[in-house]
């Protein structure tokens, strides 16, 4: 590009004025490219899984004491979702515990679950 060719906004075609790197012509303009961009990404299963992963933490986080027990239906009364875990961590004993992010939880029997904190 020559150093006399125009620069237009990528939002809406303004010509620009002003440093040689400019790409918008004010931030309401960028931020609404940023967000069209975004809006048309295919990534609809991504959010879901995130919320459902943060709603999960949150929860834990919420009633977390150290080591809890808990009853499953509690949990699910707070909207909990079973399926969704970060990770699955097995002690050297055999133990299964299921991971969200920064929170553990085993099912002691179909009933009672052992919540805890790891760092």
């Amino acid at each position: 590009m020559t150093e006399n060719a125009a620069k237009k906004c990528l939002f809406c075609g303004s010509l620009l004025n002003g440093r040689s790197d400019k790409k918008y012509c004010d931030d309401n303009c960028r931020n609404n490219h940023h967000y069209q961009m975004r809006k048309n990404e295919d990534n609809t299963i991504v959010k879901i899984i995130n919320n459902s992963l943060l709603n999960n933490r949150e929860i834990l986080q919420s009633i977390n004491k150290r080591k809890t027990i808990v009853k499953k239906q509690f949990l699910l009364d707070k909207h909990f979702d079973f399926e969704f875990i970060t990770n699955v961590y097995k002690t050297r004993k055999g133990s299964e515990y299921k991971v969200v992010y920064d929170y553990a939880y085993k099912f002691i029997n179909e009933e009672d679950i052992v919540l805890l904190r790891i760092m």
